[in-house]
């Protein structure tokens, strides 16, 4: 999957270049459906459909990509972990450094590129709202 995937980032890589944009939004389109973290579809997706202020495809494209991504890294700790402490424990301790840093559970961060995407996210529902009051 992931050869794929990067085979036909540059085929969008190269229709970009050659400004033929629907070509390479069908390809990134296509990769980011995959259920593969590949940060640099939704990347460039989020970047043409803010030049074209398309926002409600950004935000699609946002979201879907929040949502791989959490869930990628959710699978990678708890195979990672999994090995070593189980499932119970993992919890008991998640819970005492949520505790003793003084955050609420629903504060959660995540590492870029997550982390950035949801501050992009604000601000395309930002645009949508103003563009909607218009």
């Amino acid at each position: 999957m992931a050869l794929e995937v990067e085979d036909r980032n540059n085929e969008a890589r190269l229709a970009e270049q050659e400004n033929d944009l629907n070509k390479a939004i069908k390809l990134y389109e296509k990769n980011i459906r995959e259920d593969y973290a590949d940060e640099f579809a939704f990347e460039r997706l989020m970047i043409i459909y803010r030049k074209q202020k398309e926002y409600e495809d950004e935000l699609r494209v946002i979201n879907r990509a929040v949502k791989v991504f959490q869930q990628s890294m959710e699978d990678h700790l708890k195979h990672s972990l999994a090995r070593h402490i189980d499932g119970k424990k993992l919890e008991r301790i998640s819970n005492a450094i949520i505790k003793r840093s003084g955050l609420k559970k629903e504060e959660v961060h995540f590492p870029d590129p997550v982390d950035k995407w949801i501050k992009r996210k604000e601000i395309v529902e930002q645009k949508l709202e103003k563009n909607n009051q218009d």
